[in-house]
């Protein structure tokens, strides 16, 4: 952890003069300033005055924070954590995350002094672990939603990617599929390579096929979907994947939108199964509705705010953990090939 005493011996300064440059005093000499603001940034130090004082003081408030919140696919984990704190009580935060290491560490150093008393903090990555070792340390109440940190002393609220997956796959298996493709996003992120993992076990366990040839890697970029749907349907019809399975909604969209560009149909020429579900697609979408594995997103929203109220009130003894089960939603993208 790092403390006010290390920054202050890699600043060349004393700890009092951490404490007036984090404080805003006027009495600073602007050079040491600027050098203890550098350490600062650095290291990602945050004081962390609030959760000193939390057993004197509570605000109420739970802090969210979330990359990209504008984002449709938040639309129903917004929902629940709305609700829930409409239920109990509670002032909600949220924060738009930033990747930007200077502009994160101002959240955390704004939000640890006094602002509110626990965080939320979602599809946290491996970037961040500054973040939650200084949340760990210092004792402040916080919970992970869908994180990148094996660590089962973390309070934590998990999507069983890797099953879900699974079901995918038995899904069109079941439909008539064997030459079943996969669409993969960023790889950074660990439900990817969870969802990863969901798909290879089960095509070795159905008996499928499974080469490098079977994973097309999209990365960030989702629209990279439509060209290589494009070049699997200009394949010869014998060695044609039959159907797309994406980590996705907006791979799905990208790939179904790559398919019918070149006039061919979904589902009747190739089959298009997908990651997420949401009820809102972040863009523009006029095809076929999308058949894939739901996250049961208001739910894991309604139940954080109800945790993290419950580990603060005493009721639950942290660490906390939970995992949901995802479900398949029936669409119009899967065609059943045993029908002929």
């Amino acid at each position: 952890m790092v403390t006010v005493k290390k920054v202050a011996e890699l600043a060349n300064v004393s700890p009092s003069t951490v404490s007036r440059v984090i404080n805003g005093a006027e009495n600073v000499n602007p050079e040491i300033r600027e050098r203890v603001k550098k350490v600062i940034s650095e290291t990602g130090y945050f004081p962390n005055n609030a959760a000193r004082s939390l057993v004197n003081r509570k605000t109420g408030a739970i802090a969210v924070l979330i990359r990209n919140l504008h984002k449709p696919f938040f639309y129903d984990l917004l929902r629940g954590m709305k609700d829930a704190t409409t239920a109990m009580h509670k002032c909600v935060l949220f924060c738009n995350l930033s990747d930007e290491k200077e502009e994160r560490n101002k959240y955390m150093q704004f939000l640890t002094n006094g602002i509110v008393d626990s965080m939320i903090l979602y599809g946290t990555l491996y970037t961040d672990w500054p973040i939650i070792e200084n949340l760990s340390s210092s004792r402040f109440p916080f919970i992970l939603i869908e994180n990148n940190f094996d660590n089962s002393q973390f309070n934590q609220i998990l999507i069983n990617n890797f099953d879900g997956a699974m079901n995918a796959v038995r899904f069109l298996a079941e439909n008539g599929h064997e030459r079943i493709v996969l669409f993969m996003g960023n790889p950074n992120k660990k439900v990817n390579l969870e969802r990863l993992n969901g798909y290879q076990r089960a095509m070795t366990e159905c008996g499928f096929t499974l080469t490098p040839d079977n994973i097309v890697n999209i990365f960030g970029d989702s629209s990279q979907a439509f060209d290589a749907a494009q070049a699997i349907m200009r394949m010869p019809d014998e060695k044609r994947p039959t159907a797309i399975f994406t980590t996705s909604d907006k791979i799905a969209v990208q790939a179904i939108k790559g398919i019918l560009s070149l006039g061919f149909r979904v589902p009747e020429d190739i089959s298009v199964m997908t990651f997420d579900s949401q009820s809102h697609l972040e863009e523009e979408y006029k095809g076929p509705t999308l058949t894939g594995i739901k996250q049961p997103l208001y739910d894991v929203g309604y139940e954080s705010i109800s945790a993290i109220s419950d580990i603060m009130d005493g009721k639950i003894k942290p660490p906390y953990s939970r995992t949901y089960e995802t479900t398949i939603q029936k669409g119009e993208t899967v065609r059943n090939l045993n029908e002929g």
